[in-house]
Parts: C-alpha cells; structure tokens; sequence
C-alpha cells in the first residue's frame, strides 16, 4: 500500500503528500475546514469537501455577493452550512480557499473572461501549436496571482517580504495542482511525484518571474502585477543575490526571445529534468522526461528551429543556480530574521537546502 512507500528524502515532506495523495487513501479521513463534513480531497488550496468546493466554485464563476442577515458570525457547520452564504463564503476564504484557483473558462462565455486574466502572452488560445502536449501546457497555465499586500508592521522592507513569502506560498499550492495537470506526471508514482515537486518547484516558478521580468522597465522582478522590487528594495529586503541571479535569467531569455509555447514547455522541462535523487521508478521518470523533450522538439520542428531546443535545454543551469539562491535567501530570513512561513513552504524550502 502506498502508506509503506520509503520517503523521496530523509526529510518526509508530509505535506506535500497529502496535496498529491488522494482523500482517504492514507491515513484517517480529514474534515473539510469549512463546515467540518468529511472532506474528499485538496479543493483551491484546502482540505473540503465537494458541497463546499462547489458552493466557492459557484461563488467565484457566477461573481456572485452575499449579504449576512444577522452579525456576519454566523456557525457553518455540515447541518447548517447553506443557512447564510455570506458567512460560508467567508469562511471558506478564512480557511484559505484561493479565488485564483478556479477556472473562469468553465463557464459559458468564460473563456474569454479568463484570457483577459491569464498572463500576458500566455493567452494565445487562438494560436494553434500542432502539438498536443504544449496546447495542453497552454490552456493549463494557471491565471497569475495578486498579491496580498501585508499591513501588519511599519517596517517597510519585512511588509515586503511578508507580501512576498505569502505570494510564495499561494504560488506553490497552485504549481502543485499545475504539476498534475502535466501528461505523464500523475502516471509515475507518488514517491516520483514528490521527488520531481521537491527537487523543481522553484525552478518552475521562477521560469514565471523571470518572462514576466525581462522587458521590466527599472530592471524590477515582477513577482506579481502589483509586487514589482527593484535593486534597492531587494537589498533592503535581504533578497540582493536573488535579484541579481534573476535579472541575469531575466536577460537571457529576452535575448532568446521566448515565445509563450517555449516558457509554458520551459517551465515543465524544468520541473522534470529537476536534479531528484533518488527515484522510486527511474525508467518511467527518464520517459516522462523524454515526452516532454520531444514535444517541445516537435514544436520547434514546426517552426523550423530545432537548434532553439538545445539552447533551452543550456538555460536550465542558470535557472537551477537562481532558485538555489532563492532557496537559501528564504530560510535565511526564517531562521534569522523570524519571517513566519506557511508550513508547507518551509517544508519544501527545507527538502531543497
């Protein structure tokens, strides 16, 4: 049973199981931190169970607002849980359900209500790429996240970095559910699985940060539309190496001029040709990986420009070296500046040093 599957690293990453692992399958049953019903499974970044899961689903879609009748405190619980909407909806983002994790392009007339919000020049659902695997990588780039500006001290250089690790955090519960997404990733093994997420999480989402920061004008990172730092603001930060690691990225793929196809495919190499060891089933790892070579192959094929598949093939050095100092940078100020992080965070920044 999968419960007696040995542990990718020597530090189980027990968290990160539990978003792969489905509901039940190991372990007692966990409650949906809404209502308190039995939950089925990690819905927009929590334990819940599926009225709850479609009940925000439906909220989110239909952009829909509720008012409280009474104090705006009113108990949701299983029995009670469709007697004020207003407070469940609350609830459900107390317990840290994330708005950016539902699809607007379920919806009729969706599509293009989402493509407004995907990234920039990731959007092209118009674009055919006559390869199946990197359509798919298109359409499941998940929407970019805001982020949530923290208020909780003067001290402007820590308001910065608590902004940033809570960005962090929502980031790498997104690339979790983007990870699955991947053809071939839920077929290898949950020990593989995990093996591949640890070892390349933040190499994928710095692939993000540094696109979106090529053409930035001050040389800023652009971690989110509204969380643009400068040199300045990252030295005072603590965060100096990274910067300089990411604008040195930033450069490179400006001067390759990536196209959206490549950064989507780029992002997914990333995470598979990530350094894990050990692996539970090497030769379905080596053909996961191959899949995903030879799908961006075929698409630089189609464009005749194989040789580009080879020169992205040589950035995924330098992408490796700035998640290295991203890594560093962010326990560093958990350790001695206090910075609180998100538990899985930590997990995942501890199972990278």
């Amino acid at each position: 049973p999968q419960r007696d599957l040995p542990s990718p690293t020597e530090k189980t990453v027990h968290k990160l199981c539990d978003y792969l692992t489905p509901m039940g399958a190991v372990g007692p049953k966990r409650l949906c931190l809404v209502c308190g019903d039995f939950a089925s499974g990690y819905h927009y970044g929590v334990a819940s169970c599926e009225a709850c899961k479609a009940f925000f689903k439906r909220t989110i879609q239909g952009n829909i607002e509720y008012s409280c009748p009474l104090k705006n405190d009113c108990e949701i619980t299983k029995r009670r849980r469709k007697a004020c909407q207003a407070c469940r909806f609350q609830k459900c983002l107390q317990a840290g359900m994330m708005r950016e994790g539902v699809r607007m392009d379920r919806v009729r007339g969706g599509r293009k209500k989402y493509k407004r919000r995907t990234e920039a020049g990731l959007s092209s659902y118009g674009h055919t790429v006559g390869n199946k695997v990197i359509s798919h990588l298109l359409l499941t780039e998940p929407a970019p996240l805001e982020a949530n500006h923290d208020d909780s001290t003067d001290d402007g250089s820590l308001r910065t970095v608590l902004t940033l690790c809570d960005l962090l955090n929502r980031e790498l519960l997104l690339l979790i559910g983007w990870a699955k997404q991947i053809p071939g990733f839920s077929g290898l093994s949950l020990v593989d699985q995990m093996s591949l997420l640890q070892s390349g999480w933040m190499e994928a989402l710095l692939v993000g940060v540094a696109w979106r920061s090529q053409s930035s004008a001050g040389e800023e990172l652009v971690f989110a539309d509204n969380l643009r730092l400068d040199a300045a603001q990252c030295r005072a930060a603590g965060l100096a190496e990274l910067y300089e690691a990411l604008r040195h990225l930033a450069a490179k793929y400006q001067a390759m001029k990536l196209s959206p196809e490549e950064v989507v495919a780029l992002k997914a190499m990333a995470l598979a040709n990530s350094d894990a060891d050990p692996v539970d089933c090497p030769d379905s790892v080596q053909r996961f990986q191959d899949w995903l070579h030879e799908a961006l192959q075929e698409y630089e094929s189609s464009r005749r420009e194989q040789h580009r598949t080879g020169r992205l093939l040589m950035s995924l050095p330098l992408l490796r070296q700035a998640a290295g100092r991203a890594v560093q940078a962010f326990l560093r100020l958990h350790r001695h500046s206090s910075v609180p992080l998100h538990k899985l965070l930590l997990e995942m920044l501890d199972a990278k040093a």
